[in-house]
């Protein structure tokens, strides 16, 4: 069983990691998600998870901003945010 100090830094862990993801991708980066994984030593499933409750707050909470969601960029082969025509 995890001690509580244990669940406390992989929950701080998490809240950087998604964090900076959301940093990245309101900045224009392209998140390559092995890069990324490597990056916050995680898996790339993980990346993937992080990026989708991302995009559920874009699609739940910042519906009147200009944002759409966040989407895979097949040429660049990584994720980046989405941005409706003004």
């Amino acid at each position: 069983m995890k001690g509580v100090k244990e669940v406390i830094k992989q929950a701080s862990a998490k809240t950087i990691r998604v964090l900076s993801l959301f940093e990245m991708l309101n900045s224009g980066e392209i998140i390559k998600k092995k890069e990324a994984a490597e990056r916050f030593d995680v898996s790339e499933k993980t990346i993937l998870r992080d990026l989708k409750e991302i995009n559920i707050y874009y699609s739940k909470y910042k519906y009147h901003t200009l944002v759409n969601s966040v989407a895979y960029n097949r040429v660049e082969k990584g994720y980046f945010l989405k941005v409706r025509n003004a």
